[in-house]
């Protein structure tokens, strides 16, 4: 195996910092820099190698958002409002016991349960076909039992987000946020988005124009964010938190000191340790 696309070290510099020369436990040492990575950014809130997001924020009806992610490189898009993009039926539904889809942002899963118990799923990865027409391409064309009809060509990834969708009563439509924000101001580094107009102006009694809507994840956010190069003392805490997954896989934790003769060691407790570790990790950890 390899480290992960995100990990922030890699190999190299985790063999570098511990002194091994051999390929034997480069498996065991790629796990740890995994796991490490998985610690520090979920101790931090955030993810720090520079990738794309597709983010739904709540600004509740300010005029600023926050993104989750820092430092922001782009704003790819930023919409809201509530458009129809296709709709999905299932050809058996009269005689399905069950028929739903659901999008969790990352795949549209079509499933039903025929009269017989017999239970099918289809699923149909965003990042693949990237635009609702080949969607609906990809259903008619290779999904059996499923039907699709496209309503407007829309971005696949900003499709709101449902689960459990029953298309045996009604065909649902699907929706998406179709009213994009014109003009807005970045900071960079804090993650904040501030919308100074938009195409359709929103209001609501109680405030101003230029807002971003009410409501439950009602906009979505595509841009790139994160470091293209890990900082120093990240990557550092990171190769230390790394280097003791590997070490103490062999070692006695309940132990905390052991003497032979004159020579007596003593072992660091795990909660000293580990706060040193967070200590370093302040300055990047987002409180929300």
């Amino acid at each position: 195996m390899a480290v992960g696309t995100y990990a922030l070290t890699s190999l190299s510099n985790l063999k570098d910092w511990i002194g091994i020369t051999s390929s034997s436990d480069d498996a065991i040492l790629e796990s740890a820099i995994d796991r490490a990575t998985d610690v520090v950014e979920k101790y931090c809130d955030r993810k720090f190698k520079s990738r794309t997001f597709y983010e739904w924020s709540e600004p509740n009806g300010e005029s600023t958002l926050t993104v989750r992610n820092t430092p922001i490189v782009s704003i790819n898009a930023i919409s809201y409002g509530s458009r129809s993009t296709m709709t999905i039926e299932s050809d058996s539904g009269s005689t399905d016991v069950v028929a739903t889809i659901a999008n969790d942002g990352e795949d549209l899963r079509l499933r039903k349960v025929a009269s017989d118990g017999t239970t099918t799923t289809s699923t149909i990865s965003l990042a693949t076909y990237p635009t609702t027409s080949l969607v609906v391409s990809y259903i008619n064309a290779s999904v059996s039992g499923w039907t699709a009809t496209l309503l407007a060509n829309a971005y696949s990834r900003s499709l709101y987000r449902f689960s459990g969708l029953s298309v045996i009563d009604a065909d649902p439509i699907i929706s998406y946020p179709g009213t994009t924000a014109s003009e807005f101001r970045v900071d960079f580094q804090t993650g904040e988005v501030h919308l100074i107009a938009d195409r359709f102006p929103y209001s609501e009694a109680g405030h101003g124009m230029h807002r971003f809507p009410r409501g439950f994840h009602p906009v979505f956010v595509e841009y790139d964010a994160g470091f293209a190069t890990i900082p120093g003392d990240l990557e550092l805490t990171t190769i230390e938190i790394a280097a003791d997954l590997y070490r103490e896989r062999k070692q006695d934790r309940t132990v905390g000191s052991e003497s032979l003769g004159d020579y007596n060691y003593s072992r660091i407790a795990v909660a000293e340790l580990l706060s040193a570790r967070w200590e370093k990790l302040q300055a990047y950890r987002e409180i929300r």
